[in-house]
């Protein structure tokens, strides 16, 4: 899980660090990735933290978005 690496650990609190996570693990269920062993997964996890940052803190909405980008990539 690439939330529990120390680059992230001591800039957000624990409740953030597990929004953020859960943010995380519905993006990568809803695109069909392997959370832990994709090849994207720190891309997806900087998304996660950059629409976190933008305003948006609920989950199913940070996921919902990224799925959307990610589907109309090429």
């Amino acid at each position: 899980m690439p939330f529990q690496k120390s680059d992230y650990l001591g800039v957000y609190k624990p409740d953030q660090v597990n929004l953020l996570q859960s943010a995380y693990d519905e993006t990568c269920e809803l695109l069909g990735h392997c959370p832990l062993t994709d090849e994207d997964k720190n891309r997806l996890a900087h998304t996660v933290i950059r629409i976190y940052e933008s305003g948006i803190h609920d989950p199913h909405e940070i996921a919902e978005l990224i799925a959307r980008i990610e589907n109309l990539r090429p």
